[in-house]
């Protein structure tokens, strides 16, 4: 029987994923954490990895990286689980080893057509009945549980709805306070005085307030422009980090959204720093985003550079909004 490795922290997917391929007949082990998961490989040799990129205690490809430097696991095929869907973070897990890539959320057709390339299912003929008889057993609890996870991680298209009353966006303003952490958003007061001494005009032109995205990933800068440009945002997307500083020096927005996972590599670094050095844009308020990163590392990283705040993707198109709405208003 074929032995399936899963390192996976959330508790629902990895279950989910755990009983489909026991129902097909694989022997299933599992853990949430990358430490565990290195150490049960050596111990066990599975026939595959399934390895998801943001565990809690070491980033998806620093675990490959580790097991690919061991003799007794680095010919361990390994597919990356991620909702990262950018060509540099792709090429980076080819790079390191990585067989395939799929892309959270996922048809989990497409995943298991992509586990028998490595892997096959060997029993004799008897097997066979119990197997389909557990097959059976399993699917309800199956489709319970991935209604359950789609449901809270990947909500469908939603009607637009009136705003929730203050004590809906409890969540949302935790969210805020864990985002802005302790950083120092300039006054009104400040912020003329800056722009004073920078020659630029206090007051901007009337009309809307302009949202500058640098993020390469398409479908998220898609939704974002709709659900912003709903609420009267201008808004405009870059999708690396030349066109992102060439827009911010032209518009002058009044917020900047940065994926530091940002063509060319380490391109979201290499932004910051220059709007930082630039006197058009040293003060625009950045928000760094990234879902690479725990909300510490973030935090970390938002300060280290420079930037005003920071939002762990994946985020709803709606929070985030909100989050927008109370930092630099309608």
């Amino acid at each position: 029987m074929a032995k399936i490795l899963v390192i996976e922290d959330e508790p629902d997917q990895n279950k989910l994923i755990k009983l489909r391929l026991e129902a097909r007949g694989y022997r299933v082990m599992s853990v949430g954490k990358a430490k565990e998961g290195i150490e049960l490989a050596k111990k066990e040799r599975p026939q595959l990895i399934l390895m998801d990129m943001i565990l809690p205690d070491m980033h998806g490809l620093d675990a490959t990286i580790k097991l690919k430097q061991n003799t007794e696991t680095r010919n361990i095929p390994i597919i990356a689980l991620s909702a990262v869907g950018s060509p540099d973070f792709i090429k980076a897990c080819s790079q390191e080893g990585i067989a395939a890539y799929i892309k959270k959320p996922y048809d989990p057709r497409e995943l298991f057509r992509t586990i028998e390339k490595f892997v096959a299912v060997e029993e004799p003929e008897e097997k066979a009945k119990p197997r389909a008889e557990s097959a059976r057993n399993f699917e309800e609890e199956i489709h319970r549980i991935e209604k359950e996870f789609r449901a809270r991680h990947f909500p469908g298209p939603k009607e637009k709805k009136p705003k929730a009353p203050d004590k809906d966006r409890k969540k949302i303003d935790d969210l805020i306070k864990t985002t802005l952490s302790d950083f120092k958003m300039p006054s009104k007061k400040t912020t003329q005085a800056i722009e004073e001494k920078v020659k630029r005009p206090v007051a901007k032109a009337a009309g809307p307030k302009v949202i500058l995205i640098m993020d390469d990933d398409v479908a998220f800068g898609r939704a974002m422009t709709a659900t912003l440009a709903s609420r009267g945002y201008e808004v405009t997307v870059a999708l690396d980090g030349i066109s992102g500083l060439q827009h911010a020096f032209q518009k002058k927005p009044d917020l900047i959204l940065l994926n530091l996972v940002l063509p060319p590599a380490g391109g979201g670094e290499n932004v910051l720093a220059n709007l930082r050095k630039a006197p058009e844009t040293q003060f625009i308020p950045v928000f760094l985003m990234s879902s690479l990163f725990s909300p510490k590392k973030m935090e970390e990283k938002a300060k280290e550079l420079g930037a005003q705040g920071f939002i762990a993707k994946p985020i709803e198109p709606e929070d985030l909004t909100y989050i927008i709405e109370s930092i630099i208003g309608e």
